[in-house]
C-alpha cells in the first residue's frame, strides 16, 4: 500500500510546484513509511510525490516508476494479484523487466494496452500514469473501490491524491461545503462518490477511469451485473473461485496474517489460508478482544483458531469515549458516521505490531447476502394480502411495547412494517437511512432548508436501486450495496483505518469474479430458511467449525447509546447545543435539542443520528 499526491497541467502556460506537491503527499506519509520518491517532467506539466509501503519486491519497485524510454511514469497504490500471469504474457511479447513486483507489470501493461489493461487486472488499485509524449494523465480505480483516489480541478489542470487532506492543502482547491453532500451525509452517514463534502473536490468512483485532458468526466469500465459465461454448478464455482482468490491474496514478501472474528467470512478465509500453506503451518491470526460482551467474539475466535491450528493472538481493544471523536476526526478527514470506525482503527493499529499485511472477510455479506436487511427485502417481496395486514397489525402492536433501543427486535419489526406500504427502493432506503426527507425538513432551519433539496439523497438511493436488471429484490439490494455502501462506507473505513497504521488489508471475497458469482446465483442458494450466506456455509462446511456455521451474525461496534448518555454526554451537549454549531444557520435549534434531550432521558434511541451530528460538529468542516 502507498500514498501519493500529484498535479497535472493541461497546457504549458504554467509549471507544477513540486514543493507543494511534496507537502501534499506528506499528509499521506502514514500510508507508506518505507520509501519516498518524487517525479517532475522536464516541461513541468506533471509532478508526483510518493510514499511507499513495501510489500512486494522490497528492494526494487521504487515509485514513481518510469519506463526505460521515459515516456510513461506511474504512481500506484494497491496490489495486482494476477501480476505474475500478466508478466509472463508480456515476457512472451518481448517486454523486458528490471524489477520483480507488480508495479512494473502495471506500467508495461499500460504502455502496451492503454486503458484496455483495466479489464485484465485482478486486484485493488488506484493509479496515475503520466504520458510525456501525449502530455496526458490517466487515473483509474479498481472495480469495487478498495483503494481511494481523490481529484480536483484547479486553474489550468488537476490535482490528485490518495486522501482528501492532501488535496485540501492546495491553495487553489475550493473548501466550500457542498449542500448536496451534506444532505447525503445526514441521510446515509457518508458521502457517496463522485461527490465529496467539498464542492471543489471529487472522488473517482469505483470501476472508473479518466484520461486528461481528453475526458470531461470519469467513465465506467466494469459493472457487477456483467457475468462472463460460466460452466458447472454454483457450489463448485464458489469453492474454486474463493479458494483461488485466497491463495492469490497470500503473495507477500513481508509478514502476513488474518483478522479472525467469530463469523463465517473471516473463518473461511483463515481456514483456506491454513489449507494453502499445508503442513508447514504458521498462519498468524488475530482477534479483537473487547471488555463489552455484546461485541466480544474472542472466545469463539480462539476456539476456531485452535481447531484450525493457527498461531493466534488476542488483541485487547478498549475503545474509550474520550478518544473516539479525536481519533475518528483525525483519521477521517471527511465526516464519516460509521461508529465501527473507532474499533476498526484500534484493531489495525494493534495488528500492525505483528504483521504488515492482513487478510479479512470483507465482502462476504454483500456478495452472498449476509445482512438481515436482505432477509427483510425477501420477506417484503413475498408477502401476500392477508400476511401484509397481519404484519402491519403486529408492527403497530409492537410499537406500543418495544424498548427504545435501535437494535431491539421489536423495534426492528416496527421499522420493517412501517416500510411495507412503500415501493421496494424506498423500503430499502428506510432500512438504511439516518434522516429521511421529512426528518431533514424539520432538522434543517430556514432559510437553509429552502436552498437544498431534502429529497436528493432518497432520490439518488432509489434510482440506484432500480438500476439492477433483476426481478429479485435481494439481488437489487446486493447490487445497491456493491455500488455504494461497500465502496463509500465499508471500504473507506477499512482503507483509512488500516492505512493510519501502515497496515495493508486484503479482502479475498472481494475478488470481482467471486462477487459476480454471488450476485447472479439463485436467491435460494444465498438466503435459505432465513439464513444468509447459505452457500458459503454449505460449500465450506468441511473446513469450518460447527460453532461458526450455526452461530448467529454478530455486530461490530461500540456501546454508542450508552456513551452518548454517559461518557460522551458532556461532549454531545457541549458541541451540538453550543451556539457555534447552532448559530451557523444550518440546523434548527429546537430539533437538535429534541434529539439530544430524548436520547439522554432514554425516551428514544437516536444513537446513530446523534453520532453523525457529533462527528460533523467535531470535524470542523462547517466552519
Amino acid at each position: 500500500m502507498c500514498g501519493f499526491a500529484g498535479e497535472f497541467r493541461c497546457n504549458s502556460s504554467s509549471r507544477c510546484d513540486l514543493g507543494l506537491v511534496s507537502a501534499m503527499a506528506a499528509k499521506v506519509a502514514h500510508r507508506g513509511p518505507d520509501q519516498q520518491g518524487f517525479f517532475q517532467c522536464p516541461t513541468g506539466r506533471c509532478a508526483i510525490s510518493f510514499h511507499r509501503l513495501a510489500v512486494l519486491d522490497i528492494a526494487g519497485s521504487r515509485q514513481p516508476m518510469q519506463t526505460s524510454d521515459g515516456r510513461y511514469t506511474i504512481a500506484f497504490n494497491g496490489e495486482v494479484y494476477n501480476y505474475n500471469v500478466l508478466r509472463e504474457r508480456l515476457l512472451r511479447a518481448g517486454v523486458n523487466f528490471t524489477t520483480a513486483g507488480d508495479t512494473e507489470v502495471l506500467l508495461q501493461m499500460y504502455a502496451q494496452f492503454g486503458r484496455g489493461m483495466l479489464t485484465e487486472l485482478e486486484g485493488m488499485f488506484a493509479l496515475a500514469v503520466y504520458d510525456s509524449q501525449e502530455h496526458s494523465l490517466f487515473l483509474a480505480r479498481d472495480r469495487l473501490g478498495q483503494k481511494p483516489l481523490w481529484w480536483a480541478q484547479v486553474p489550468g489542470g488537476v490535482v490528485f491524491a490518495s486522501e482528501a487532506q492532501a488535496l485540501l492543502l492546495h491553495p487553489q482547491v475550493s473548501k466550500a461545503v457542498s449542500h448536496e453532500a451534506l444532505c447525503h451525509y445526514l441521510s446515509v452517514g457518508y458521502v457517496p462518490a463522485p461527490m465529496s463534502f467539498w464542492s471543489g473536490v471529487n472522488k473517482l468512483p469505483p470501476a472508473s477511469c479518466m484520461l486528461l485532458p481528453n475526458d470531461p468526466a470519469p467513465t465506467r469500465y466494469w459493472n457487477p451485473e456483467e457475468l462472463p459465461p460460466v460452466g458447472g454448478d454454483w457450489q463448485e464455482l464458489v469453492r474454486q473461485r474463493v479458494t483461488a482468490s485466497v491463495a492469490s491474496h497470500m503473495n507477500s514478501d513481508v509478514a502476513l496474517g488474518a483478522l479472525l472474528s467469530g463469523g463465517v467470512d473471516s473463518t473461511i478465509v483463515t481456514a483456506l489460508m491454513c489449507k494453502h500453506v499445508g503442513k508447514s503451518g504458521g498462519v498468524k491470526s488475530f482477534t479483537a478482544k473487547f471488555d463489552d460482551v455484546e461485541y466480544d467474539e474472542s472466545r469463539q475466535a480462539a476456539q476456531t483458531a485452535r481447531l484450525l491450528g493457527t498461531d493466534h493472538t488476542e488483541l485487547l481493544i478498549r475503545p474509550t469515549a474520550s478518544e473516539a471523536l479525536a481519533l475518528v476526526t483525525r483519521v477521517f478527514a471527511e465526516p464519516f458516521a460509521d461508529s465501527s470506525a473507532l474499533p476498526t482503527t484500534l484493531i489495525c493499529a494493534a495488528a500492525r505490531q505483528h504483521v504488515t499485511v492482513a487478510l479479512t472477510g470483507d465482502g462476504g455479506d454483500e456478495a452472498f447476502a449476509g445482512y438481515e436487511r436482505y432477509r427483510a427485502m425477501q420477506l417484503a417481496a413475498g408477502i401476500g394480502g392477508f400476511g401484509y395486514l397481519i404484519l402491519r397489525a403486529a408492527g403497530a402492536a409492537a410499537g406500543l411495547i418495544a424498548p427504545h433501543r435501535e437494535r431491539n427486535r421489536l423495534r426492528l419489526l416496527c421499522r420493517f412494517t412501517e416500510a411495507l406500504p412503500y415501493p421496494f427502493g424506498v423500503q430499502y432506503f428506510m432500512h438504511r437511512a439516518l434522516f429521511r426527507p421529512d426528518d431533514l425538513a424539520y432538522l434543517l432551519c430556514e432559510p437553509f432548508v429552502g436552498s437544498v433539496d431534502v429529497e436528493c439523497a432518497q432520490r439518488w438511493f432509489t434510482d440506484l436501486y432500480e438500476e439492477a436488471d433483476t426481478d429479485s429484490e435481494v439481488a437489487r439490494a446486493q447490487y445497491h450495496d456493491l455500488r455504494t455502501y461497500l465502496p463509500d462506507d465499508l471500504l473507506v473505513k477499512s482503507d483509512l483505518a488500516s492505512m493510519a497504521s501502515s497496515l495493508e488489508l486484503r479482502a479475498p471475497l472481494l475478488d470481482h469474479q467471486t462477487v459476480q458469482i454471488g450476485l447472479h446465483m439463485p436467491e435460494e442458494l444465498k438466503l435459505h430458511r432465513g439464513v444468509g450466506k447459505a452457500i458459503l456455509r454449505h460449500v465450506f462446511a468441511d473446513i469450518m467449525p460447527k460453532h461458526v456455521i450455526k452461530g448467529p451474525k454478530k455486530g461490530f461496534g461500540v456501546p454508542l447509546a450508552r456513551w452518548l448518555r454517559e461518557d460522551l454526554r458532556g461532549e454531545l451537549e457541549g458541541r451540538l447545543l453550543d451556539k457555534s454549531f447552532l448559530g451557523q444557520g444550518i440546523f434548527r435549534p429546537e430539533a437538535v435539542h429534541g434529539l439530544v434531550n430524548d436520547h439522554v432521558k432514554g425516551t428514544d434511541d437516536h444513537s446513530h443520528r446523534l453520532w453523525a451530528l457529533l462527528v460533523l460538529a467535531a470535524s470542523g468542516v462547517l466552519r
